[in-house]
C-alpha cells in the first residue's frame, strides 16, 4: 500500500507546486490592458476578415497602438472608421482609396466554349480537379459560384458564366479570394485604375483558340503606358495598381479589349 501512496503524494505535490508557480508567474507577468489598443478595437467593425493584413481586428489594433500600422487599412469600415482611427491616433488619414475584390477573367459563355462534358460536383473546386475544369481555358472562371456561396454581403454573382463583383457591396473580407481555386480574384482599388480582365498564360494565337478576349501578350499596353505601370509576366499583362494613373492609354491600344477601368462596370459582353 505504501508503495502506491508515496508516488501519488509525490505527483500531487509536484502538481501543487507547479500550479502555485504558474499563478505567481501570471501575476508577475500579467500585461495591463492598453487603453489605446482597447479604444481602437472598439472602433473597428469586429468581423476579423484580415483585409488589413493583420490577424483580425485585435491584431490590427495592437499594430496601430504600437505605431506599426496606419489608420487607413480597414476596408470594411470604410472612410468613417478610418477617420475615427486617425483621430484617436492623432495622425492624418492620408489618401483614401477604397478597395474591392476584382475578378481577372472575362471568359463569358459568349467568348469561350467547353472542352468536355462535366458531370461531377457542381463546384469550382470539384471541377478544377478534372483537367482544370470543363471550360476551354484552364486559367478561366468556371462559373460554379464557390465565391458567390461564401460571400455574406451579396457582392458577387455569376453572370453569363463568370463571377462579377459589385464594388459598392464588397467590404474586402477576402472570403471569395480564398474560395477561388484558380486564384482569379484579387483586391484592387475600387476605382481610378485600369486592370487586365484575364489570367491566361498561353501565348498569342493559342489564346484566341481558347478565349476570344484573352490577353495575347502583344505588349502594346506595356509600350503605351506613360508611367511604366504595366509589365509582362508569364505571357500576361499585369498592371501595378500603385503606379497606374488610369490614363486609359492601355485600354485604347489593347486589341483584345481585355483591359478595363475598375469600377466602371465595363466588361466585354
Amino acid at each position: 500500500m505504501e508503495s502506491i501512496v508515496a508516488p501519488i503524494l509525490i505527483v500531487s505535490g509536484l502538481g501543487l507546486f507547479a500550479g502555485i508557480g504558474l499563478s505567481i508567474a501570471t501575476i508577475i507577468f500579467d500585461k495591463p490592458a492598453d487603453k489605446k489598443e482597447e479604444a481602437l478595437k472598439e472602433i473597428l467593425p469586429g468581423i476579423n476578415c484580415g483585409a488589413c493584413g493583420f490577424t483580425g481586428c485585435e491584431g490590427y489594433a495592437q499594430a496601430m497602438a504600437a505605431n506599426e500600422a496606419e489608420a487607413n487599412l480597414c476596408t470594411p469600415g470604410g472612410i468613417d472608421v478610418q477617420t475615427q482611427l486617425a483621430e484617436l491616433l492623432g495622425t492624418a488619414i492620408g489618401d483614401y482609396r477604397r478597395t474591392a475584390a476584382f475578378v481577372h477573367c472575362n471568359g463569358t459563355c459568349n467568348h469561350t466554349k467547353e472542352k468536355m462534358n462535366y458531370a461531377g460536383a457542381e463546384t469550382c473546386y470539384g471541377a478544377a480537379q478534372i483537367f482544370g475544369g470543363p471550360g476551354s481555358c484552364q486559367f478561366g472562371c468556371m462559373g460554379y459560384g464557390d465565391c458567390e456561396a461564401v460571400c455574406a454581403y451579396d457582392a458577387i454573382h455569376i453572370k453569363n458564366g463568370v463571377a462579377v463583383v459589385d464594388e459598392e457591396r464588397c467590404i474586402g473580407c477576402l472570403e471569395c479570394i480564398t474560395a477561388c481555386p484558380k486564384q482569379l480574384i484579387r483586391m484592387l482599388p475600387a476605382a481610378e485604375i485600369s486592370a487586365v480582365v484575364c489570367s491566361n498564360h498561353e501565348r498569342g494565337g493559342g489564346v484566341k483558340k481558347l478565349c476570344e478576349v484573352g490577353c495575347i501578350a502583344c505588349s502594346k499596353c506595356v509600350r503605351s503606358c506613360p508611367v511604366q505601370a504595366i509589365t509582362m509576366e508569364e505571357s500576361l499583362a499585369v498592371i501595378d495598381p500603385e503606379l497606374c494613373t488610369n490614363c486609359g492609354s492601355c485600354i485604347e491600344v489593347c486589341p483584345q479589349n481585355c483591359i478595363v477601368e475598375v469600377g466602371s462596370s465595363v466588361k466585354v459582353g
